[in-house]
């Protein structure tokens, strides 16, 4: 009688190899082709972020732009720097109430003793205090 020998052979040893190296390097490929299939749709996506972003900033720019050269916006400039009256326009200037109370302060520097100090601001003590007579020093 014949012995069964239970071991496979060589060759199927080598066969069963080459094939597991062979479904390695196809997973390893598989692998990395759907890898960089991710970072090109990420880099994909930054860019349309990117192409949104300067397409919103070109539409602002487009508006500003539109804005300053209106005639509306080049008469108002005119009135402001220029003085320009349109006719039948009648010019009002309302003075701001802070610049009324500084110019009081001014006027007042001299009486010390009438002003409550705690209204003053820093500035104008240390104004008074170095140079006027008070009684601080």
């Amino acid at each position: 009688m014949q012995e069964k020998n239970d071991q496979p052979s060589n060759f199927t040893n080598l066969v069963i190899i080459g094939l597991i190296i062979l479904s390695a390097y196809l997973l390893y490929s598989l692998t990395l082709a759907f890898y960089k299939s991710h970072q090109i749709d990420i880099y994909i996506k930054d860019f349309e972020r990117e192409n949104q972003r300067i397409e919103e900033e070109n539409n602002k720019l487009i508006e500003e732009f539109d804005y300053v050269t209106s005639s509306a916006y080049i008469d108002k400039i005119l009135k402001q720097n220029k003085g320009l009256i349109n006719p039948g326009e009648e010019v009002i200037i309302i003075a701001s109430s802070s610049e009324n109370i500084a110019e009081e302060e001014e006027f007042n520097l001299s009486s010390i003793g009438k002003r409550d100090l705690n209204k003053l601001s820093n500035f104008d003590k240390w104004k008074i205090f170095i140079f006027e007579d008070n009684p601080l020093r």
